[in-house]
């Protein structure tokens, strides 16, 4: 899930981006999700900060201190389904959190369009 309207933004190739990986229960998913964000990433040769964070504690502070959300697609379209909405930050939506293929295919097909020289 993606809202096309999100605020316009735009990521500076080359400069750190700041990735939160969102999970029901802050177990090991989020750092499941974590781990496979970074690695794909990295293969992307984007450089990011990403931390973990339970749905349940997401706040408008929590928003603000990050470029875009990774989370499973039951958790965008729930928990998350009113932050995908307003536009404020990019949720991208995961439907197998296992799928390194799906991670490199959200990249190039969400998160990469929106870099800048």
């Amino acid at each position: 899930m993606l809202n096309k309207d999100w605020r316009i933004m735009a990521l500076v190739k080359g400069k750190t981006i700041k990735v939160l990986a969102v999970c029901g229960a802050g177990m090991g998913t989020c750092a499941f999700i974590k781990t496979n964000v970074q690695n794909a990433l990295k293969q992307h040769g984007i450089q990011a900060i990403v931390d973990v964070e339970v749905a349940a504690n997401i706040s408008n502070t929590t928003i603000r201190r990050c470029d875009v959300i990774f989370t499973s697609k039951n958790i965008a379209e729930g928990k998350l389904a009113g932050i995908a909405k307003s536009g404020e930050v990019p949720v991208i939506a995961l439907l197998n959190i296992m799928s390194k293929q799906e991670y490199n295919e959200k990249i190039e097909k969400i998160l990469l369009p929106m870099f800048t020289d």
